[in-house]
């Protein structure tokens, strides 16, 4: 049975953001090693490449099987940003999980994808587009669990599937808010600010329609990795099991701009 929904308690969205940015805040690798099963990972994008800021798995969670891709929010942070390569590892997962017929599992945890020449020369803007259009019309049912940092195009392209999941102190920006502050106020001090004006916090995703269920901290990840990746990873078996095969129609109309 599904327990409860449990209140979000009232949290700035700037705490959020800096609760997201622990060192200790679990991420995928933590969320698959306590809460799922049968974890089998894949290497690369099937042609050559390698990303180690995007995670590929075939995994359980409770009775549930899934492709899982995710973004390891540690390994970016540790100089590994996210470039088109491991937007190409995630395309890999999206076509796996049509040819077997499973469902397919998006975690966003990203600081933003790599800002480098290298990057942009090497198709970014282009992966992520492609990422998109790729998860939109999907065949398998899709899940996505907003696990921490959610900034930018890269957090984006693994984000609209059939159902949303939302940690308490998750969140989701087009762009960094100190990068936002830089654009409007020239100077980073009103990120702060500027995150409140832009409803980045999960309670303001759930209340928009953006995320669907509410994964609670106690009173954050960091300190209670575990139990909360535990958490999550029963959130991810009910949306798995609760999910009714609609199809891209349905996920289409679901993030259509209205007219």
């Amino acid at each position: 049975a599904r327990p409860p929904v449990e209140p979000l308690p009232e949290t700035t969205a700037w705490e959020s953001i800096e609760r997201s940015r622990r060192p200790g805040r679990p991420g995928v690798r933590e969320l698959l090693r306590y809460g799922a099963t049968d974890v089998t990972p894949l290497s690369g994008t099937g042609q050559g490449e390698a990303e180690r800021g995007m995670l590929l798995t075939l995994a359980r969670f409770g009775g549930a099987p899934c492709v899982l891709v995710g973004q390891d929010r540690s390994s970016q942070r540790g100089g590994h940003p996210l470039g088109p390569a491991g937007l190409r590892v995630a395309r890999r997962g999206m076509r796996l999980a049509a040819e077997l017929s499973l469902p397919l599992v998006t975690v966003v945890d990203t600081p933003g994808a790599a800002l480098s020449a290298e990057a942009e020369e090497g198709g970014l803007a282009g992966e992520i587009a492609r990422c998109l259009a790729d998860l939109i019309t999907h065949p398998s049912p899709t899940l996505c669990l907003l696990l921490g940092e959610g900034t930018g195009g890269a957090a984006l392209a693994l984000l609209p599937t059939d159902r949303v999941l939302v940690a308490r102190h998750a969140w989701l920006s087009p762009l960094p808010p100190e990068g936002a502050s830089l654009i409007v106020h020239r100077t980073v001090a009103r990120a702060d600010e500027i995150a409140a004006a832009q409803g980045v916090r999960s309670a303001d995703l759930l209340r928009d329609g953006v995320a669907d269920e509410p994964v609670p901290e106690h009173p954050d990840a960091a300190d209670e990795p575990e139990a909360f990746c535990r958490r999550a990873a029963a959130a991810v078996e009910r949306g798995l099991s609760g999910l009714v095969p609609g199809g891209p129609a349905v996920r289409q109309a679901r993030y259509r701009p209205p007219a």
